[in-house]
């Protein structure tokens, strides 16, 4: 009875060795796994060519062994690596996705204007070709002395040029109104000159008479280029416009040989006004009065002053 137990009990430890060898020879690995993250995050995860429905930070599993990660987003270059996956262990792997890029070129007339994105200046001035900026949106300030700023969004797309060209708007301002007196008979505080681009109103023969554009005069109680009186240099050039509302956004005519160096004291229309700095301005008589012994001539005048040299905008 004893020997018949040994023998089975020997046929089962050899039936239990050969089965083992067997079950050796045809054993899957163990799956490792990879934590996986990505700046920026949100990018969908593929392994070795097939979606795993997961994006960015998240973990993969896949048998251990050597397989090739791919992450893919939005207006990013798609990033493959190979990851070696340990057998019960988990891995970690830290990515920064390239961002695809696209060209911005900004011109704008006139040139030379500083180019802001996104409220930072990037020290270059129109007009100027950005040939790596990342995709999307940005807004762009164009800044220029005596010329309104202006703002717009550019949108940049990977892979393709974009091409923005701004006119940018003059610096108008408007002065007045301004009394000017006549040029005899009149006391300091009754200044017969006018300085176009501050608003400020001059004697002809104060210390800031240097300064004066157009003066009003009593011979002839013409308003004159101050040019015209021997004690002032400052060129200016007078034409008569067709209308008599200063803000009806009429643009000047280029300053030819037809303008000329003064204007009546009753002129009811606006005229325009190309000064010594080759500033335009828009001016209208808007008072008068005056003219009779112990009371100077005197007019008023309002007018809009183009702080942009040589532009004719109003």
């Amino acid at each position: 009875m004893k020997k018949t137990i040994l023998i089975g009990l020997s046929l089962i430890f050899t039936l239990l060795f050969f089965s083992s060898c067997d079950q050796e020879s045809v054993v899957t690995p163990d799956n490792g796994k990879v934590f996986i993250t990505s700046v920026p995050d949100s990018a969908q995860i593929f392994l070795d060519g097939n979606s795993t429905g997961k994006v960015t930070p998240d973990t993969v599993e896949a048998a251990a062994g050597v397989h090739d990660i791919t992450l893919t987003r939005t207006n990013y270059q798609d990033t493959t690596f190979q990851v070696s996956f340990s057998a019960g262990e988990t891995g970690v792997v830290n990515v920064t996705l390239t961002p695809k890029v696209g060209e911005l070129i900004v011109e704008s007339t006139p040139a030379g204007a500083e180019i802001w994105l996104n409220g930072v200046n990037t020290n270059f001035v129109t007009p100027h070709t950005f040939s790596t900026l990342d995709a999307g949106s940005y807004n762009v300030t164009l800044s220029l002395t005596n010329y309104v700023d202006t703002t717009f969004v550019a949108t940049v797309t990977p892979g393709h040029s974009e091409k923005v060209s701004i006119t940018l708007t003059p610096e108008l301002v408007v002065y007045g109104p301004v009394k000017l007196y006549e040029t005899v008979g009149t006391s300091a505080d009754q200044p017969s000159g006018l300085d176009l681009s501050s608003g400020n109103a001059y004697g002809i023969s104060s210390s800031d008479k240097d300064k004066v554009d157009i003066y009003y005069s009593s011979d002839g109680f013409i308003v004159r280029s101050a040019s015209d009186h021997s004690q002032m240099t400052r060129v200016t050039w007078f034409k008569v416009g067709n209308g008599q509302d200063l803000n009806d956004g009429v643009d000047s005519p280029v300053k030819d040989d037809s303008w000329t160096n003064s204007m009546s004291d009753r002129e009811s229309n606006y005229v325009f006004l190309y000064d010594n700095d080759h500033n335009y301005s828009k001016i209208k008589i808007v008072n008068f009065g005056g003219g009779t012994p112990g009371d100077p001539a005197w007019v008023e005048v309002k007018w809009i002053y183009n702080k942009a040299t040589d532009n004719t905008q109003f």
